[in-house]
């Protein structure tokens, strides 16, 4: 299952998809996408991120901590558990 992950940086008018693969299956695929999505909120900051699994789209902007930090917790919750049939 293809998916893929990109940051919308401030100021651009494109995403810049910074990553992708093909999972095995939509718990593959989840689970690779969300590493990278952490691995890409870590590395830029407070963006707006897009991600997509089997042509299911997300957006995701994380929130900050009470310190000014990015959070990376909860950032599983940007894709669900199980697939959505349409």
């Amino acid at each position: 299952m293809q998916w893929r992950v990109g940051v919308l940086r401030s100021g651009a008018e494109n995403i810049a998809w910074t990553s992708g693969g093909d999972g095995a299956g939509w718990d593959g695929a989840r689970a690779e996408t969300l590493a990278a999505l952490r691995v890409l909120v870590a590395a830029e900051g407070r963006q707006e991120y897009r991600l997509e699994i089997d042509g299911q789209p997300g957006i995701v902007t994380p929130g900050l901590d009470v310190d000014g930090r990015v959070c990376l917790g909860g950032l599983d919750r940007a894709v669900p558990a199980r697939q959505y049939w349409s």
